[in-house]
């Protein structure tokens, strides 16, 4: 969510949308990234939500590492 008041979403949220998503791509075909539209956030607002995904995309990597 890009709105001005839209919460930064926390680790697992993220995490849970990836794993949703590698229900229907293989993980070598899926690319994590924001979607269009953070120029228009707060720049702390915008850094915490890539964090959040860099995070999660790590935490994934990890246990698909792990099988």
């Amino acid at each position: 969510d890009l709105a001005d008041d839209s919460p930064i979403e926390d680790t697992e949220t993220v995490v849970d949308r990836i794993r949703n998503a590698l229900r229907y791509i293989e993980a070598d075909r899926l690319i994590v990234a924001p979607d269009c539209g953070m120029k228009y956030l707060p720049r702390d607002k915008a850094f915490g939500k890539l964090s959040a995904l860099a995070r999660a995309a790590a935490k994934v990597r990890f246990a698909l590492a792990g099988r």
